[in-house]
């Protein structure tokens, strides 16, 4: 675990206990969005044996202080890339590389937002997943 993600534990009042390390820092040799099991294998791989409910409960936790997203379109999921934006996160997902790239938007928030109160629905999180095919795989 680096002091990137140690900074961010402790700026969202978490304790940094040793399975919130060991997730984040296998998340951050990943690089990129995974599933729960698939990190849990890749954990192993690296001699750090983590329960799967463990890995599911730091999971949870860290997304619910905004530190990994859950990616809609396949839930796997990720290390927050961009922490300081403000706004509301989203991912532009490549169907054809699978690469994952965030991305902050204030407006996007306010928007949303509206469509919520004018169908009368009072949304309790956002989330937002634009699937296409990137740049490097369009060329």
């Amino acid at each position: 675990m680096n002091d990137q993600d140690q900074s961010m534990l402790q700026s969202r009042g978490l304790k940094q206990t040793g399975p919130r390390k060991m997730v984040m820092g296998a998340l951050r040799r990943i690089c990129g969005a995974i599933a729960p099991y698939d990190l849990q294998k890749k954990m192993a791989k690296h001699g750090e044996k983590m329960h799967a409910v463990t890995i599911y409960r730091v999971l949870k936790a860290l997304e619910e202080h905004g530190i990994v997203h859950r990616h809609p379109c396949d839930g796997r999921y990720s290390l927050c890339s961009i922490p300081a934006e403000k706004g509301h996160h989203g991912f532009l997902h490549c169907h054809t590389c699978g690469r994952i790239d965030e991305f902050a938007d204030e407006r996007l928030c306010t928007i949303e937002d509206q469509i919520a109160r004018s169908a009368k629905f009072k949304p309790h999180e956002h989330v937002s997943e634009i699937v296409g095919t990137c740049a490097s795989c369009t060329t």
